[in-house]
């Protein structure tokens, strides 16, 4: 493709914002896809790629107009050609787009006031919930099959918290027809949004004989699990602990102990990153995104390097 077609470039203000945010790495992986697919034409130039440590949405977008427009002084009047901001948000900016505020959606339902991907085209931002779609990329790398027409067999998402991202897996995951475990703490997922006819009941859990995905949303941000219990391969069926936090600490992605499969935070982060570059920056190059393994395996030899 890239050699039958003229690059395309696009310049990009980037930026990942929230608090905390200092042990995020999705500047990383902005740089990764970018590199990934300029075999397929695309240049994709950040004039900007930062963390922007940020307590409420509207500043956040501020900075991107203003980076954006600081840019553009600076090239004194240049052809610039095709220009846009892109933002990655995370807590505590996540609830805060009012649902009346007129901006686009591309994936993800406004009234579960869950945002995680905002992009400025030129014309007006763009926003996408990618939080559930990357839920189910590494459910579907992981062998959880939903194809299953028995309640009792279907894939069991055994989830801990009710804050923004657990509602938005939550959605994707009875969506695409599994069943939901809500196992409390201190937030728990409402029982009466559009999931409710998906929840198995404590009655019946123990009946259950699907796969188990277990995710607890209330880990704090920047932080990673400790994996306990003693090392051995697991079983096919054996259930998987996903966290949904990680450091900059020593990590193995993969651990199996006798308890199953432990997956590190950094496998939600990169899956729902891709789903992003596929529905919102750049959906034009959704057929030449890197596989969720190779991005993984391309985000872990980064996170040496400073780009």
């Amino acid at each position: 493709m890239a050699g039958n077609h003229m690059k395309k470039e696009i310049h990009v203000c980037a930026g990942v914002a929230g608090n905390p945010i200092e042990h995020s790495l999705t500047p990383n992986l902005f740089q990764i896809v970018a590199n990934y697919i300029r075999k397929s034409g695309y240049n994709v130039s950040f004039d900007l790629c930062e963390k922007i440590t940020k307590d409420r949405l509207v500043d956040s977008l501020a900075w991107g107009h203003a980076s954006n427009s600081a840019i553009v002084k600076q090239q004194k009047g240049a052809d610039l050609g095709r220009r846009e901001i892109w933002l990655s948000l995370t807590t505590p900016l996540k609830h805060q787009l009012p649902i009346d505020s007129g901006t686009k959606w591309i994936i993800g339902e406004p009234l579960l006031a869950s945002v995680n991907q905002m992009r400025h085209d030129g014309n007006q931002w763009i926003a996408a919930e990618t939080d559930g779609a990357g839920l189910l990329l590494v459910a579907n790398e992981f062998g959880f099959d939903f194809s299953f027409k028995e309640q009792i067999d279907k894939p069991l998402l055994c989830i801990t918290g009710g804050g923004s991202t657990a509602r938005a897996c939550a959605a994707a995951w009875a969506n695409a027809g599994g069943m939901i475990w809500i196992e409390g703490d201190r937030r728990p997922l409402s029982n009466r949004s559009t999931w409710k006819e998906s929840l198995v009941s404590a009655t019946d859990i123990c009946e259950h004989i699907g796969k188990r995905l277990h995710v607890n949303f209330d880990e704090i941000p920047g932080t990673q699990s400790k994996i306990t219990g003693e090392l051995m391969k697991a079983e096919n069926d054996a259930p998987v602990f996903l966290s949904a936090s990680y450091d900059k600490g020593e990590f193995h992605p993969i651990i199996e102990n006798e308890w199953g499969v432990n997956l590190n935070g950094r496998w939600l982060l990169v899956a729902q990153h891709l789903k992003a570059w596929e529905y919102l920056f750049l959906p034009e190059v959704k057929d030449q995104l890197p596989s969720l393994r190779d991005a993984m395996d391309l985000l872990i030899s980064s996170e040496s390097k400073t780009f």
